[in-house]
C-alpha cells in the first residue's frame, strides 16, 4: 500500500489521491488500509515521505557506482531521474514535490519530514563529493545547488512535458562547476 500511495502521490498529488485509489491499485483489502494507517491519509503520506528518503539515497548510490567525480555523479543522477520522468509520461517527478507543495506550508510535521528527505539527499551528495576530495564547505554548496536545480528542473520539465528544461539546467550547472574548478572538481584538492 505504501508503494502504491508513493506513486499515486508522486503523480497525482496528495489531494487528488483517495484511500480508495490506494486500495484499488494496490489490491489490498479495504479494511487493511484503515488497520495499518489509523491516522488516515496523512499517516500514509508520512510513510511515503520516509520511503522517498530511502529511495533518493539508493539513487545516489546507484549513480555513484557509474561516476568517477562529482560532475559525472550529477550527470548519472540526472539520467536516472529523467529516465523515470520520461518513462512515466512526465507524471513521476520528485517523490515528494507534490506533497511539499500541497501540505508543507500548513502542516509542520509533514514539512519537517520532507525537509529531512532533502537533508538526506544533500548529505548523500556531500559524502560522495568529499570522497572525491572536494572540501566540505564547497561540497555542501554544490549539494545545495544540485538538489535545488534538480527540483526546479523536474517541475519545469514535467509542466513542459519535455526533458529539455531539465537538461538545460543540469548542463548549465555542470558547466558552472567545471568553469570554476577546471576539468573536474577533484582539481580543487
Amino acid at each position: 500500500m505504501i508503494e502504491t500511495a508513493f506513486e499515486l502521490f508522486r503523480c497525482r498529488g496528495y489531494h487528488d489521491t483517495a484511500f480508495s485509489d490506494v486500495v484499488e491499485q494496490s489490491g489490498a483489502p479495504r479494511g487493511s488500509i484503515y488497520y495499518h494507517f489509523p491516522g488516515g491519509k496523512r499517516e500514509l503520506a508520512l510513510e511515503t515521505i520516509a520511503m522517498a528518503g530511502d529511495q533518493i539515497e539508493l539513487m545516489v548510490d546507484q549513480a555513484a557506482r557509474q561516476a568517477h567525480d562529482p560532475t559525472s555523479l550529477i550527470r548519472s543522477l540526472a539520467q536516472l531521474q529523467m529516465q523515470r520522468l520520461e518513462e512515466s509520461g512526465y507524471c513521476s517527478g520528485c517523490a515528494i514535490a507534490t506533497v511539499v507543495l500541497e501540505l508543507a506550508p500548513r502542516d509542520e510535521e509533514v514539512s519537517a519530514e520532507c525537509s529531512k528527505v532533502f537533508a538526506r539527499w544533500h548529505s548523500a551528495l556531500v559524502d560522495r563529493f568529499e570522497h572525491w576530495g572536494v572540501e566540505h564547505g564547497r561540497a555542501d554548496a554544490i549539494a545545495d545547488l544540485v538538489v535545488t536545480t534538480f527540483e526546479g528542473g523536474l517541475v519545469v520539465s514535467r509542466a513542459a512535458r519535455s526533458s529539455e528544461p531539465f537538461w538545460s539546467t543540469i548542463n548549465a550547472l555542470i558547466d558552472l562547476i567545471d568553469s570554476e574548478s577546471g576539468p573536474s572538481l577533484t582539481a580543487m584538492i
